[in-house]
């Protein structure tokens, strides 16, 4: 199994809830499927004009959570 699947559901009390990112229903944290994404917040052309111009512009990370059923239906368990 992988480990973002793991459920600590005796040990730590009752878990914030998240929102599926797929289908908007309410999730136990724990019990997500958590996805990482890495993204640029502007357009290719944008960026390599200020890149030229000696800016650095760095990935954006964002979290993004699924319930069990999303999770299954986009194949990420």
């Amino acid at each position: 199994m992988s480990s973002n699947i793991t459920r600590k559901k005796g040990q730590s009390g009752r878990a914030k809830s998240v929102v599926c990112a797929q289908c908007g229903a309410l999730v136990p944290r724990d019990k997500a499927i958590i996805k990482r994404r890495y993204g640029l917040p502007l357009s290719r052309q944008l960026i390599k004009m200020l890149e030229d111009q000696g800016a650095r512009i760095h990935a954006g990370r964002n979290i993004v959570y699924y319930c069990v059923s999303c999770a299954k239906h986009r194949k990420y368990v």
